[in-house]
């Protein structure tokens, strides 16, 4: 009965803030209802983490500069609304946004694992929503402090920029360049030059994979779509997957090319195949990542220099969103070394509209397990 009287009482706030800020506005959001549902999540305890339940509630009620990343707290509904936010107050727009969309999250620690080295983000400030996760390797530390860095670096970036492609593109490899740099940093102190450089290690990294959607001055929904690594952002267009990142790994000729066109010896090729699989310096299968900063170029005081190509700068996408987009999908690797882009789709399909996204995802990871993946999993699911 509690849920219920405040499930009420938060549909006739958010319908009272949407006539604040109906006069003001130039674009409305279509007849979507404003929705609730109890938290289902549990408590995990250790370091252990597993898929959890998921709470939404209206964005109006969240303070901004909002960010959840913990599995186990809950999620808000959210999206970009469909009014020009220069032209509609805080409270309207985050009434619009929790009326129009909805997230689920899931994950699980692979079988086998020390610990879990997946984490991801869920946040929104003003009128822009954004998700991402990350696929940490060699330790999750660089995967933690992503968690907790990435959006908070990325919101300011983006400020006033979803008006203008290049200018979206140029935030987002900058976003990502500048931790980069935090990340692979010499040690300050004393004897910080005698350390060994890396947070978590030099070899400790983490691929990513991060949308952003907010509203242009035409009052079109726009969404960034960027990723170094193996994980992915699946837009769901006319019930088809359309894959908005690209597979960082050496598999890939281009990211081969890329590698060796500055290595000096080619008599020592950077990029090695191992047991049929691509790996750069021999060792690692990604041809972009986070950290592991034994593998990034580098120059000495003394003018020396070297490497082995390791990049942290993204492949950006950016989409206008339109009525044929339905969803987009996050994902780390261990959905995808088991599952196509097209099996994932159908699936979420099959669960129909009305489906709670948690739920979907949720059985997402099992279906993933399922087929065999003993790697880390983390999806993201975000109505459009």
């Amino acid at each position: 009965m509690a849920n219920a009287a405040t499930a009420g009482r938060l549909l006739i706030n958010q319908q009272a803030a949407l006539q604040r800020g109906g006069a003001d506005r130039e674009c409305q959001p279509g007849g979507a209802k404003a929705f609730y549902t109890p938290s289902t999540g549990k408590r995990r305890s250790g370091s252990r983490r597993s898929s959890a339940g998921l709470h939404s509630q209206p964005l109006s009620s969240i303070p901004a500069g909002f960010q959840r990343s913990r599995l186990d707290e809950g999620y808000a509904s959210l999206d970009s609304p469909g009014a020009c936010a220069s032209r509609v107050s805080m409270a309207a727009a985050g009434a619009a946004v929790a009326a129009e969309a909805s997230v689920g999250v899931a994950g699980v620690q692979g079988s086998g694992r020390v610990q879990m080295e997946d984490t991801h983000y869920v946040g929104t400030e003003g009128d822009v929503f954004s998700a991402g996760v990350f696929d940490g390797h060699g330790g999750n530390a660089v995967a933690n402090f992503l968690e907790k860095s990435f959006w908070p670096a990325y919101k300011g970036a983006l400020k006033g920029k979803f008006g203008e492609k290049f200018a979206l593109i140029r935030a987002t490899k900058k976003t990502y360049l500048q931790l980069d740099e935090e990340l692979t940093a010499a040690p300050k102190g004393l004897f910080g030059g005698m350390r060994e450089r890396g947070l978590g290690g030099s070899k400790c990294g983490a691929t990513a994979a991060t949308v952003a959607v907010g509203t242009n001055a035409g009052c079109e929904k726009v969404l960034v779509a960027a990723n170094v690594g193996d994980s992915r952002v699946l837009l769901v267009r006319n019930g088809e997957p359309l894959q908005l990142t690209v597979d960082h790994t050496p598999d890939r000729e281009e990211e081969r090319i890329r590698i060796e066109l500055k290595n000096p010896n080619l008599k020592k090729p950077l990029v090695v195949n191992v047991g049929g699989t691509w790996r750069v310096g021999g060792l690692l299968a990604l041809s972009r990542a986070f950290g592991d900063v034994y593998l990034k170029d580098y120059k000495n005081k003394d003018g020396g220099a070297g490497g082995f190509g390791l990049i942290a700068e993204p492949d950006v996408v950016v989409e206008t969103v339109t009525s044929d987009d339905d969803m987009v999908v996050l994902a780390t690797d261990g959905i995808f070394e088991v599952l196509s882009n097209e099996e994932v789709v159908d699936f979420v399909k099959a669960a129909g509209p009305e489906a709670s996204l948690q739920r979907v995802a949720k059985d997402l990871v099992a279906l993933a397990q399922q087929k065999g993946t003993q790697d880390d999993i983390t999806v993201i699911l975000a109505r459009l």
